[in-house]
Formats: C-alpha cells, sequence, structure tokens
C-alpha cells in the first residue's frame, strides 16, 4: 500500500512507448531523491490504485480509441467504480497515440476525464503525444516529476550526477528487426486488376519468438528516392543541408530517406504547418474539421508542400513531419514450429491526386524492390485485442473487407488445426469478384470441408447499385441477432477504418435494435457489453 510521499507510476502499453516514459519517470524522481514506484495496469488492483495520493499516468490508445489490451480491465474498473472518492490525489497524464487514427489519445483522455469527475485535482496538464513521442513525453517527464518534487518530502539527497533524459525504446535504425527471407512473392488478384494485392511469405527460420493467429508483423522501410527527391526539389532545399534527427546530426536527403513520414499526412501535421506557415488558405482549411479531414485523407507530404510554400530552414519543416514507422501487416498464416514461417497479404496503394500517382511506402518496398531470395526486415506486433475465444464449441462472425481477410485465414486454420466444432461465418467485400476474390480457393476448401459454415460476399462493383460488407450483414440481421444474442457468438471486424469500421458498427446497432426490439440507446450498450466480454472484437487499420 502507497502512502502521501510516494509517487505512484503507472503505465498501460502495447508496443513500449508508454512503458519507456514511465520508466524514465520513476528513474528521475529518484535521482531527484523522491520515494517513485512503478505499476502495470495489468497488474495494479483497482482497489489499490484509488488510495494514492500522487499518481502519474502513461498509457496509449490503440487503435480507434480503443485501450490496448494491457490497459482494458484497468480502464473498465475505473470506470465501473462507483461511490469512490478520490479528492486529494494529485495526477498527470501523459496520453501516446497515431494520428492517423482520429481518436489517437482516447484512452489517456477518457482516464483524465474519470479522475477529473472522481475528484482527483490534475496537477500536472495532460500532453498529446503522436508516434514521434520522444520530445514531448521527455518534456512531459521533466515537468511532472519536478512538479512532484515541489509537492513531497525527499526520501533520499539528490544524485550529484547529470541525469540523462534517455527513453528505452530500442525500435530505432532497425535495431530489433529480423531480416526474413523472402519464400513466395505472388499476386492474388489479376495482373490488370484496379487494386492489386500481394501474397508474400516469409522464412522465420530462427526468429525468436512463436506468433498467434490476430498478431501482426511490422516491415521496416524507408522512403522511395523518387519521392524525397520530388519533396527537395518542390521545396527548393539542398540535399546535402545538415540536419539535426533523432538519431544524430545527417543530410537532409538521409534524414528524409530513413527517419521522416512522407507518404501518411494528418491532421496534426497539416495543423503544425499551418502554424509555421501562416498560410490563409491552409488556416482556413484547418478551420473545418470536416475539411481537414478530406484534405488529408488522399495527400502526402509533396503534396502539402507543393501547395503551401515550405519555410526557407528545413529544419523548420522536419519540426512538422511524424516519425517513420514501420506498416504493420495481420498473419494470414499459424505458426508451425517445423516449418516457421508467415504469410502476409499487402495490397499495393496506388491511387491519383493532382495528377500525380501516389503510392503506399511499404507496398512500393514491397511490389518494386523486393523479390523472392530477398530478405525483409521485420518484427512481431502482438495483438492480444484480437483473439480467438478459448471456447472451441463458441460461433464466430468474421467481417473483412480488402486485405482484412488475412486473420480470418488465421483464424480458419487455427480452427482446423484444433478441431474446433463451433460454427463460422465470413463476411468479406472487395471491388470485384472475378479479381479480387482474395484466398478464395483457401475459403471454397474450407466450405467443402465443413468448417466454413457459411460464407457472404459483396462486390462493390459488379452492379449498379453498389453492395457493401453491411449490406450483407443487414439482409442476413435475424440470423446475425440470433448468433449474438442466443448462441453466443464472437465477432470480428478487420478492415480499413474509414470505409467500414462506423458503417459496420451502426448496422450491428441496428440490427441489435430491430430484432430485439431494443431502443438504439440500448443497442449501442448492448454492443458495448460484447465488446466488455471480449465478444465484439476490431481489428481496423
Amino acid at each position: 500500500m502507497a502512502d502521501d510521499t510516494t509517487l505512484n507510476i503507472l503505465y498501460g502499453s502495447r508496443t513500449g512507448n508508454a512503458r519507456a516514459a514511465a520508466d524514465l519517470a520513476r528513474d528521475y524522481a529518484r535521482h531527484l531523491g523522491l520515494a517513485a514506484e512503478l505499476h502495470d495496469t495489468r497488474s495494479v488492483e483497482i482497489d489499490e490504485f484509488l488510495t494514492w495520493k500522487n499518481v502519474l499516468i502513461a498509457v496509449s490508445t490503440h487503435g480507434e480509441g480503443d485501450p490496448p489490451a494491457a490497459v482494458e480491465m484497468f480502464y473498465h474498473d475505473l470506470h465501473d467504480t462507483n461511490g469512490h472518492s478520490m479528492k486529494g490525489t494529485r495526477f498527470g497524464v501523459l496520453a501516446l497515440g497515431d494520428s492517423s487514427y482520429s481518436d489517437f489519445c482516447k484512452t489517456g483522455n477518457d482516464i483524465r476525464t474519470r479522475l477529473l469527475e472522481l475528484g482527483a485535482d490534475e496537477t500536472v496538464p495532460l500532453v498529446e503525444c503522436d508516434i514521434d513521442f520522444e520530445e514531448n513525453a521527455r518534456q512531459w517527464v521533466r515537468r511532472s516529476v519536478e512538479t512532484f518534487r515541489e509537492l513531497l518530502p525527499r526520501e533520499r539527497e539528490a544524485g550529484d550526477k547529470p541525469f540523462a533524459f534517455e527513453l528505452k525504446t530500442g525500435d530505432s535504425d532497425f535495431e530489433n528487426a529480423f531480416f526474413a527471407p523472402v519464400l513466395e512473392k505472388r499476386l492474388l488478384t489479376e495482373p490488370d486488376a484496379e487494386k492489386r494485392t500481394i501474397h508474400l511469405s516469409l522464412d522465420l527460420e530462427g526468429f525468436p519468438d512463436s506468433y498467434l493467429p490476430g498478431d501482426s508483423f511490422g516491415i521496416y522501410l524507408h522512403n522511395p528516392r523518387f519521392l524525397v527527391d520530388r519533396l527537395l526539389r518542390s521545396a527548393r532545399y539542398d540535399p546535402s543541408h545538415p540536419v539535426e534527427t533523432r538519431n544524430g546530426l545527417k543530410m537532409l536527403k538521409e534524414a528524409l530517406l530513413a527517419e521522416y513520414e512522407l507518404t501518411v499526412l494528418t491532421p496534426v501535421v497539416v495543423r503544425a504547418y499551418a502554424e509555421l506557415t501562416g498560410d490563409p488558405r491552409l488556416v482556413e482549411i484547418i478551420a473545418a474539421e470536416d475539411r481537414l479531414d478530406d484534405y488529408c485523407r488522399n495527400r502526402d507530404v509533396v503534396d502539402l508542400v507543393e501547395s503551401f510554400p515550405p519555410p526557407e530552414d528545413p529544419e523548420d519543416l522536419l519540426s512538422t513531419l511524424r516519425k517513420l514507422a514501420p506498416r504493420l501487416f495481420s498473419a494470414a498464416s499459424i505458426y508451425n514450429p517445423v516449418d516457421p514461417r508467415v504469410d502476409l497479404t499487402i495490397s499495393l496503394v496506388e491511387y491519383p491526386v493532382d495528377d500525380r500517382l501516389h503510392r503506399g511506402v511499404c507496398s512500393t518496398y514491397i511490389a518494386d524492390r523486393v523479390e523472392e531470395g530477398d530478405t525483409v526486415p521485420v518484427f512481431l506486433d502482438p495483438n492480444e485485442s484480437f483473439r480467438l475465444p478459448r471456447d472451441d464449441n463458441a460461433p464466430v462472425v468474421m467481417v473483412a473487407t480488402g486485405t482484412g481477410i488475412a486473420p480470418f485465414r488465421a483464424f480458419l486454420q487455427e480452427r482446423e488445426r484444433r478441431g474446433a466444432s463451433g460454427d463460422n461465418w465470413l463476411f468479406f467485400g472487395d471491388r470485384r469478384e472475378a479479381s479480387d476474390y482474395l484466398y478464395r480457393r483457401d475459403l471454397e476448401r474450407h466450405l467443402e470441408s465443413g468448417l466454413l459454415t457459411r460464407v457472404d460476399t459483396a462486390f462493390s462493383r459488379d452492379s449498379e447499385e453498389k453492395v457493401y460488407v453491411q449490406h450483407r450483414l443487414e439482409a442476413a440481421g435475424r440470423e446475425v441477432y440470433r448468433w449474438l444474442s442466443e448462441r453466443g457468438a464472437y465477432i470480428y471486424l478487420c478492415g480499413n477504418k474509414r470505409s467500414m469500421g462506423k458503417d459496420v458498427k451502426d448496422t450491428l446497432e441496428n440490427i441489435l435494435a430491430r430484432q430485439g426490439g431494443l431502443s438504439r440507446e440500448r443497442a449501442a450498450e448492448f454492443l458495448q457489453e460484447l465488446r466488455s466480454q471480449k465478444r465484439y472484437q476490431m481489428d481496423l487499420y
């Protein structure tokens, strides 16, 4: 049990970034002579937490505003605390996320709001961090710990050596990459398909970990040279200009190739760029949230620089950009220790905007520069929030669009391996049946064997009136409701967050309301109850 003189530092982390910030806060607090204890949201009891008087919290958000698996229990317990008061508790929150999602720091904000509702005092203002979180996190640690230094007695004398504000994340410059040989690379779609999709099989012989269905693999990458060259020409920057980066002094071109996100544009970046340049046209765009989201949707940093002149100093531009992050892909296979490999399903991102073909940084790398026999730098990204039920008798409903089929291919392989008796129902949507029915042979084999109970497909461009997976769900609403309400089915969603997440959620609420005779509010609560029971899980990208 903590006392009033201890600074309790709580973290909830998926990739380790929140843990790194919490470690730094504990180390700095102890350096200043304070009594400081580190806690994990996975192991702290809510009754113990409610007694703490001095609290710092570093917590990440998963995807579209969800608490990561490590935080779920604590998050729900905190929101279920009724009749408790945290009056007299002082706290500060560091919220981490990825601004390519709209609610990218929601978990941290939700925890802050709940603590205020319970009467706690926000002693240190909340700080939000994007994927390039390091500098904000270091500043938050310094400000937070030094604030509590003025409030708490010292347990010991402060250290006499200078303190190094170093975050130990271990994820830069391919440090934890495994270079996996490419065993197979083939097109899943027809060569002339509007949208090409690649099946990539990687050899994991010697890889230190196994993986589970629902897990992802990250691929480390660099930006394409043609994109960096175009940016440099448009901005009229000297490629050899020296710039200070998170990994030391580099030439500008080298830094842009290896360290900065260029193909994904987020509202956070555009706002920072607008503040830096003061361009009135850009200020007008960011004034309306819908217009800003629309501008970011299919544009990149080159579009931004070409449309709105950049600052003269390239380091000013770099200060607005996000860190280049590895790309994650769901495992489309199950782990076999006898023949360790992983299959990945990669859609080529290619679309024209303003008379220029935009291409995804990772799909371009895989399509143009990787062949069988080459190696690809990868790492495992476990996803505890996307797991099959332990009960093999439980029915499973899977809703996928495009490459969202990948984890469900692994789910079906795992259900087959385990001899699971529970029914399996797949909804799958893409553009055209002839070219985009991914893993069709596998699915047809599972139908013939009885592993797949039912498959409902929606190919939006095969008919005059576009049909999507949510329409197939709606049409099968009575049976979907029976599976969820009577049979205890688990339902999973995987696909693009922009094109299916909200629509499918709204459809499920409609089904629950109509088939169950519920109000819309009660239907939303029903869906939330399924989430709390881990019977409704999403992996949206």
